[in-house]
């Protein structure tokens, strides 16, 4: 599974591993603690047993990120569901700073309401108002416990969440020994809720998101050679964009959604080019006798970032579509590849010397190593920036990641059965 610039453009001539049909998330690191947080199980009607615990769902949410330690509910002296069951003294024994709690109504016929609310027991009183979230299917409660997660998140940090964001993957599906079917899937953020909106009997790679989470983008190998198509995740139609005579491949989003970024070989080396949404016409960007591929935007799209070996060993550049200059970013390790950034612009994630997760600065390029394995890569920020998604190895068997941009907790998505590769971060629905 190493990864670097020659392998990105070889894998396009290889199988691609792939993916399960659904995934859960278990806790498995953790080094510090973040803010203790306490999440009292929600009052549900009398005989009523939901499948989607809510509580546990924010919980492990809240968790990720980093910066919340859910305190463990067998240490809670009182379970209250109402404002004027909670004292603040009982969550103070504990060091509770904030407490989540609520009660689900039946409504009759599989329908329910939620209500929480959320508390600052330093200052013994309601954060905000209380919260409804009215004629929910007992299905649906997972959706809402990542509304929750998104409510409490910027709550308390005033930042935005991801929890109501999709992943993108690959699952490869064995036929029989010599024949396999390709699916391009999309679930939620945890990896609950897989389906299916492209399938191939070639291999699928590199999926990138539309900035509104309606399209995505990615690679088909077909005996014609790699192509960059897209399909329309309302319609399940997929359209060709970039087939052309050699090797096509990875393609990136404008942060506006007009154009997509994208590297071919159809003159030669592979360059960057970038395709226009409205005018279908293409822009080739780069012009060098190296490889050069993997463009990622910058956040207000003046920019690009792509891996080049213009330099003998794979770097980061980038590249201005204001003057169209060309500027080295990286130059620790012997090679740095696959970049892109968070949506602030104010870190770059990327995998170094073949297979480190590391956080570049562009400002001081200075390297956080969230990794130091030899085989991780695919990284994607969650669309918050507070976390990195990406691929790796454990027991010869590859293994999806969410680990929080401080390198604190790191989180493994169990495979139910199959195989994933590939995964992507989506945007925040618009």
């Amino acid at each position: 599974m190493k990864k670097n610039i020659l392998i990105n453009i070889l894998v396009l001539l290889a199988i691609s591993s792939a993916a399960s049909a659904q995934i859960e998330i278990n806790i498995d690191g953790g080094v510090e603690s973040g803010m203790p947080i306490a999440i009292v199980p929600f009052k549900t009607p009398e005989g009523v047993e939901l499948e989607h615990q809510v509580h546990k769902i924010v919980a492990n949410n809240l968790y990720v990120t980093g910066k919340f330690e859910p305190i463990p509910s067998e240490k809670f002296l009182t379970l209250p569901s109402k404002l004027e069951e909670v004292r603040a003294k009982d969550w103070r024994l504990i060091n509770a700073q904030v407490l989540v709690f609520g009660e689900i109504w039946s409504l009759g016929k599989d329908s329910y309401e939620v209500i929480y609310r959320m508390y600052d027991v330093a200052r013994d009183k309601q954060i905000g108002q209380t919260k409804r979230v009215p004629k929910v299917r007992a299905q649906d409660m997972r959706a809402v416990a990542h509304l929750i997660s998104d409510d409490v998140y910027k709550a308390v940090t005033n930042g935005g969440g991801a929890f109501q964001s999709k992943l993108a993957y690959v699952e490869r599906e064995q036929l029989s020994p010599q024949n396999f079917r390709y699916k391009l899937m999309v679930s939620d953020w945890d990896g609950y809720n897989s389906v299916k909106v492209y399938r191939s009997k070639y291999p699928i790679l590199s999926p990138s998101w539309a900035p509104d989470s309606r399209k995505i983008a990615f690679v088909n190998l077909t005996k014609k050679g790699p192509i960059v198509r897209v399909v329309d995740l309302n319609t399940g139609r997929a359209r060709t964009i970039a087939d052309f005579k050699g090797v096509n491949s990875a393609p990136s989003w404008s942060p506006d959604g007009s154009m997509i970024a994208y590297s071919s070989s159809r003159h030669g080396s592979p360059d960057v080019f970038i395709y226009n949404i409205e005018t279908k016409e293409h822009q080739r960007i780069t012009k060098h006798y190296g490889i050069d591929t993997e463009p990622s935007w910058g956040p207000r799209g003046e920019t690009l970032l792509f891996t080049s070996n213009r330099s003998r060993k794979p770097q980061i550049f980038r590249y201005s579509l204001l003057d169209q200059t060309i500027e080295r970013m990286t130059f620790e390790g012997d090679e740095n590849a696959n970049a892109s950034y968070d949506y602030q612009g104010k870190n770059v994630v990327l995998v170094h010397d073949g297979g480190n997760i590391v956080l570049f600065n562009p400002l001081t390029s200075e390297m956080q190593w969230l990794t130091k394995a030899k085989f991780d890569e695919s990284p994607s920020f969650s669309p918050n920036g507070d976390m990195v998604l990406y691929m790796t190895e454990q027991g010869f068997e590859p293994a999806m990641i969410v680990a929080s941009t401080d390198g604190r907790v790191r989180t493994k998505v169990e495979f139910v059965r199959g195989d994933v590769r590939e995964p992507a971060w989506s945007p925040l629905k618009k």
